[in-house]
């Protein structure tokens, strides 16, 4: 939108010495007079990109590096806008990233080597879970768990050193994050099971049937990552 000459060398004196006093305003009644003649010149003028940078000025609180900076951007508008005899429109704000994606933190604690890769492998089937450690007993689980505060253990029954129980007991009195017990003693309704549950586990679900069975993924690697997702507060 093209704007008249004359009016714009009549204006834009004017409007940088509106600015300039808003800049140096001492008080905030100083700076809300200037203000109110820069909002009206802007609108006389019919310039959207200095109105709006009028309206975006706070006074409350008064601060006056604030008021510079905001008299600074305003005479700069104007002088633009004086240059090219139109209107000239804000740039548009950068686009902010997005937050980055929190990941839930997996221990993963079993005896057999080859249990934890097929835990792992499974987790790795779910974009909101990361593996953070590995434990090949209760003990050295114990030890992670203090070290890495993870926000869900994948847990097993029977190991050497300490067991699962033991270690859900110890945990009790230490405290810890949401575990789900990844075991094939802990059958529903078995002992095991029932005291897994007053130890305070959050799920458990079995082992595959075979040290090499595909199952894991899938038919138990699906109940293993809703039990997971369950586990930590993820949606299902």
């Amino acid at each position: 939108m093209s704007l008249d000459r004359d009016l714009l060398d009549a204006f834009l004196p004017e409007f940088a010495a509106e600015a300039a006093r808003l800049g140096a305003a001492a008080d905030g009644a100083a700076a809300a007079r200037a203000l109110d003649q820069l909002r009206a010149m802007a609108g006389a003028l019919g310039s959207p990109s200095l109105a709006r940078l009028a309206e975006l000025v706070v006074l409350d609180p008064f601060d006056t590096a604030v008021l510079a900076t905001t008299a600074k951007a305003l005479a700069e508008q104007a002088a633009k806008i004086g240059a090219a005899g139109a209107e000239v429109a804000l740039p548009e704000p950068a686009a902010e990233a997005p937050p980055p994606v929190a990941r839930c933190r997996v221990l993963v604690v079993d005896d057999s080597a080859m249990m934890r890769r097929l835990v792992r492998e499974t987790l790795a089937l779910d974009p909101d879970f990361t593996v953070v450690g590995e434990a090949p007993d209760g003990r050295v689980a114990l030890s992670l768990m203090r070290e890495l505060t993870p926000d869900l253990t994948m847990l097993d029954i029977e190991m050497p050193e300490l067991d699962g129980l033991g270690v859900l007991r110890e945990m009790a009195l230490a405290g810890g994050g949401p575990v789900v017990v990844v075991s094939s003693a802990a059958r529903p309704g078995s002992a095991v099971a029932l005291a897994a549950r007053r130890l305070g586990v959050a799920g458990i679900v079995a082992k595959p049937s075979g040290a090499l069975s595909p199952d894991l993924r899938e038919r138990q690697g699906a109940a293993m990552l809703r039990t997971a997702r369950r586990a930590a507060g993820l949606p299902l």
